[in-house]
């Protein structure tokens, strides 16, 4: 049995033909539209109106990977750092520092704090 997205991604070239038969307006209620894939970026035809990548099982995870990838980073916030005070894009969501740097001098600072809370005994 062969599923209809298996069968587009195998005759693309007729596909191709309908639709250009659609456009140029010798057959204009063909169901074929053109797309691109969001896995890949390459041109597809298809007749399923919902279908957003050449072959699920190909591209599917890929696309649904980038269009998350960009919709976090669309959703991203630009943030003060808490040591220099410079405005940063996050690269994760749980960012506090604007660079390795600034968060080396952050641990740094708490330690040395930590350490002179200290009251030595010694003597």
């Amino acid at each position: 049995m062969i599923w209809n997205s298996e069968w587009e991604y195998n005759n693309q070239d007729y596909l191709k033909s309908l639709y250009a038969k659609k456009v140029s307006g010798e057959d204009p209620t063909l169901a074929v539209r053109k797309i691109y894939c969001k896995g890949c970026g390459r041109e597809f035809y298809t007749q399923i109106d919902t279908k957003k990548y050449c072959l699920y099982a190909l591209c599917g995870n890929r696309g649904y990977q980038k269009e998350l990838k960009w919709r976090r980073a669309f959703e991203r916030k630009d943030r003060t750092c808490q040591t220099c005070g410079n405005l940063f894009t996050p690269k994760r969501a749980d960012a506090k520092y604007c660079c390795n740097a600034c968060r080396q001098k952050a641990y740094r600072g708490s330690v040395t704090d930590k350490v002179s809370g200290q009251v030595d005994h010694l003597a």
